[in-house]
């Protein structure tokens, strides 16, 4: 099943991402294979090379948003390391100029994060097989050509909005305001202006459900982002059981989310056109402490002059 010289030892797997509920979750999936043994895990790129250096494993279940290293540059230093290590790619970029660049440093696959749950394990036998996985999100046109090059500058005209730069700064962006917000968790979306609706291009805890209901929203949405970006300023909404914003389908998804407050921050270029939007979620009915305006501000502010340069 995952290749004859690997199942008679056993497959030794390794783990990174700086997100612990989703490396609890990838353990917990691998584990119904009795042939993968997560032998450790790493929360930082510097730290990923240095642990797999030690232990060499068979399989490197890898983020691309990481701190310390982003996981492209992880991938190039283990393929140094140990050349014979299979490399698969989960990650919440859905985007081809990422897809095309994390396989070009070796790679076997690509798993978007929110497909994870019907891909990762034909992703995980696929690359020990040898093959090339992609997920099927990706449509052919660039499964084909993420899986015909190996050139690390190859970019595609798939995306017009996100290159490989952009998702790092914005993976950092997101992590920063959920740390600044006291968030549980959060997403950041790009505006695009040619169908006028926010797309979900970085997300940090969410399941399938959440990330599919709301991967596009218009002004037309019932929901915190949609209002922010009608009204071109920001919205907080206190409690999702009570407010009269959402239509009883976005309840019902965000309180299985677990969200019970939310606020959506508008992210504006210099000459005041919609950038996109930064929105963060909590557990608990409340929201954010008004302490906090001014941070966001000074992160978004920061984020967009970055982005723009």
């Amino acid at each position: 099943m995952w290749g004859h010289a690997l199942e008679e030892s056993g497959i030794q797997v390794f783990l990174v991402d700086d997100y612990e509920p989703w490396r609890q979750y990838l353990v917990t999936r691998l584990a119904s294979q009795p042939e993968l043994h997560v032998i450790g895990e790493a929360s930082d790129g510097l730290e990923a090379v240095e642990k797999v250096s030690e232990l060499q494993p068979d399989l490197i279940i890898l983020d691309i948003g990481l701190p310390g290293l982003n996981g492209i540059d992880v991938a190039r230093r283990v393929r140094e390391q140990n050349p014979k290590a299979k490399i698969l790619f989960v990650s919440e970029n859905c985007y081809a100029d990422v897809a095309a660049e994390a396989l070009g440093t070796g790679a076997g696959g690509y798993v978007v994060k929110s497909d994870a749950a019907s891909e990762l394990l034909s992703g995980v036998r696929a690359v020990l097989e040898g093959k090339r996985f992609v997920s099927a999100r990706l449509s052919p046109q660039v499964v084909n050509s993420v899986t015909e090059t190996s050139d690390t500058s190859h970019q595609t005209e798939a995306n017009p909005y996100l290159t490989f730069r952009e998702n790092a700064l914005i993976s950092e962006f997101l992590r920063s305001m959920i740390d600044a917000t006291g968030a549980d968790c959060g997403n950041v979306q790009l505006y695009d202006s040619g169908n006028r609706v926010l797309r979900i291009v970085a997300h940090r805890g969410f399941e399938p459900e959440f990330l599919d209901y709301f991967d596009t929203v218009d002004c037309h949405h019932n929901c915190v982002c949609s209002k922010a970006m009608g009204d071109r300023s920001r919205c907080v909404v206190t409690d999702v059981v009570t407010d009269p914003l959402f239509s009883n389908d976005s309840r019902a998804v965000l309180l299985r989310a677990k969200v019970r407050s939310i606020q959506s921050t508008p992210l504006y270029t210099a000459s005041g056109e919609l950038l996109g939007m930064v929105s963060t979620h909590y557990c608990r009915p409340g929201g954010p402490t008004p302490d906090i305006w001014k941070p966001v501000d000074d992160l978004a502010a920061s984020f967009t002059a970055m982005i723009q340069g």
